[in-house]
C-alpha cells in the first residue's frame, strides 16, 4: 500500500513539474528533487528507445526546475556554479535530442548526472561541522 502510494505521489508532482514556469515558487526543495528525478529517469527511457520527444520534453522540464524556487537549496558561489553547470548540461541534451543524435544525447546525459553527483555531494558537505573535534588522542596529549 505504501508503494502505490508512493508511486502515486511521484506521478503527482512529474504532473505538477509539467507546468511548471520559472516564477512559479509552489513546490518544495524535496518535490523539485522528486520531480528531477522522475524527468531524468524519463530522459534515459527515451534515450534507451531512442525516443527523441521524450527526450526533449524532459531536458526542458529539467531546465525550467532549476529554475524555479524550490530549487534554491544554497545561495553559495559554489552551488549558484553547480546550479548553472547542471543547467548548461540540460540545454546541451535539448540540442542532442532535437538533432536526433542519440550519442550526444547519452553523454549529455552522463555529464548532467555527474553533475547532480557532485550538487549532491557538496550539500552533504556543506551540512558537516567544519571546524575539526578534538579527538581523544589529541585531548590526552594535552592535559
Amino acid at each position: 500500500m505504501f508503494l502505490i502510494a508512493f508511486l502515486l505521489a511521484g506521478i503527482g508532482f512529474a504532473g505538477v513539474a509539467a507546468t511548471l514556469t520559472p516564477n512559479e515558487p509552489k513546490l518544495t526543495t524535496r518535490e523539485v528533487m522528486r520531480s528531477k528525478l522522475d524527468s531524468s529517469q524519463k530522459v534515459l527511457e527515451g534515450i534507451a528507445t531512442e525516443n527523441f520527444a521524450m527526450i526533449t520534453a524532459n531536458a526542458q522540464r529539467l531546465v525550467v526546475l532549476s529554475q524555479v524556487a524550490g530549487w534554491q537549496a544554497r545561495q553559495t558561489p559554489e552551488y549558484k556554479q553547480l546550479t548553472a553547470e547542471f543547467r548548461r548540461q540540460a540545454e546541451s541534451l535539448v540540442k542532442a535530442a532535437k538533432d536526433g543524435n542519440p550519442e550526444a544525447a547519452s553523454l549529455a546525459w552522463f555529464q548532467l548526472t555527474i553533475s547532480c553527483v557532485n550538487c549532491h555531494k557538496h550539500i552533504r558537505g556543506s551540512r558537516t561541522v567544519e571546524a575539526p573535534l578534538h579527538t581523544p588522542t589529541a585531548f590526552l596529549a594535552a592535559r
